[in-house]
């Protein structure tokens, strides 16, 4: 039986690990997809969600001005109010948090531990294990602030990144994409949609 102050304890650990208070889908102002519009792209993002056969990442690229954004902010609301979300990350360049590479999956697993119990179990252990891992490369980040407590607790889910393009990146091929690629068959059970421009690391990275 977890006690109050054991869950407060907890709750503390938590928010003292480094994340991007403001990345998720209900910070800021951002505004979804108006009444009947875009139904075409939503009904194919809604299929390949359901689609247990599809794959596991989902790319929604185009040039900037074209609604990936409002698009991927429709997703997450609606995944939100169907309790499929697990967590988002919002990129913005002009914001220092919500830019750095860093800051995407320990941001992921705050709110993921948030979400679900059995996760938030084996996240905490991973953190007084070693509360530096938040500062460990993007390898180390994902492989034990995602991965493995994704695994233990055996979850499915949906996890949204937008605007990639937007954090800074000095990789030829996309840092994030990369670990993505080497870690994604460990948790089959987990989608992930992302958006950003067609930009040349982004393409080399998919």
């Amino acid at each position: 039986m977890v006690t109050v102050w054991q869950r407060e304890k907890d709750c503390a650990t938590l928010d003292s690990m480094y994340h991007a208070a403001e990345a998720g889908h209900r910070s800021g102002v951002r505004q979804g997809c108006m009444s009947g519009t875009r139904t075409d792209v939503l009904l194919w993002i809604e299929h390949w969600l359901m689609d247990e056969q599809c794959d596991q990442v989902f790319w929604l690229n185009g040039l900037a001005g074209t609604g990936k954004s409002t698009i991927a902010q429709t997703i997450a609301e609606t995944s939100f109010l169907d309790g499929k979300l697990g967590a988002s990350f919002f990129c913005s360049r002009g914001s220092e948090d919500r830019s750095n590479l860093k800051a995407v999956f320990p941001t992921l697993a705050h709110q993921l531990a948030y979400k679900y119990p059995t996760f938030r179990q084996e996240l905490l252990q991973v953190l007084r294990g070693d509360h530096n891992v938040v500062q460990s490369s993007l390898d180390i980040q994902m492989g034990e602030l995602i991965v493995h407590p994704l695994k233990v607790a055996n979850i499915q889910t949906l996890i949204i990144v937008d605007a990639l393009d937007e954090c800074k990146d000095e990789e030829p091929e996309s840092a994030l994409l990369f670990i993505l690629s080497k870690h994604i068959g460990e948790i089959p059970g987990v989608k992930f949609f992302l958006t950003g421009q067609p930009e040349p690391r982004i393409r080399s990275g998919f």
